[in-house]
């Protein structure tokens, strides 16, 4: 009787066949990546070049014009390093990002003639702006276009030269200062949090001012303006 029922226990285990355990699949948890800012204070330098300046040379006697003889179209390399805290906000459609900058530019932004009656040098030692710049991030979050306007002012040098009638007269200016204005557009691409590339353009103009020859008979109106490509790297704090 007991070889009978292990028979039939034995019978039984079998016809239920091997169960293997149940092992639960653990699934990682993934931690999403921080959304990218803009918003907080940043430091970053540039490199340029600026380029068409159009600095028209005229001559005055008793403030009458009677020669423009040539034009100085200023250019030249030029560097510089900014300042900068701006704030992001979500619009309708976009995220918005607006902010203001200091800078400090200096360079080689000069031209000069001299056609044996008349000469004129004008070059730019330094540009201190402050710019207001504001724009739209892509769908990404990670690239900024924008738009420049600011106001500045230039530190220059400048001289002019020229013969009237046997008469010689000359005027020589050194660290002469104009304030004007600053537009442009741009993009800035972030690398990673802190890290960001820019590329600009700009167009700076400063007005003008009027230069006497040393006897004050003789004048010209200095017109300092240029457009300046620029590419720079920021770091945001």
């Amino acid at each position: 009787t007991v070889s009978i029922a292990a028979m039939l226990a034995g019978t039984a285990a079998s016809a239920g066949g091997y169960i293997a355990p149940v092992v639960e699949e653990i699934v990682p948890i993934v931690e999403p990546a921080p959304a990218l800012t803009w918003k907080g204070a940043y430091v970053g330098a540039t490199v340029g070049y600026a380029f068409n300046g159009d600095d028209e040379v005229g001559y005055a006697f008793n403030d009458n014009v009677f020669a423009t003889p040539e034009t100085l179209e200023i250019a030249g390399a030029n560097a510089g390093i900014r300042a900068g805290y701006r704030t992001q906000f979500t619009g309708r459609t976009r995220e918005w990002v607006i902010g203001g900058e200091l800078s400090y530019e200096g360079g080689n932004i000069d031209d000069s003639f001299d056609n044996g009656t008349f000469s004129a040098e004008n070059s730019i030692n330094s540009v201190i702006a402050l710019r207001m710049k504001t724009g739209v991030l892509n769908a990404a979050g990670n690239t900024l276009f924008y738009g420049i306007v600011g106001v500045a002012q230039a530190d220059y040098d400048y001289e002019f030269a020229g013969l009237q009638d046997d008469i010689a007269f000359s005027a020589k200016t050194d660290g002469e200062t104009a304030t004007g204005y600053i537009v442009g557009l741009g993009v800035e691409r972030k690398l990673n949090e802190r890290l960001s590339v820019t590329g600009e353009w700009e167009y700076a103009n400063f007005g003008k001012e009027t230069l006497k020859s040393d006897d004050g008979l003789y004048s010209t109106q200095m017109t300092p303006e240029f457009h300046n490509i620029k590419i720079g790297l920021n770091y945001q704090f």
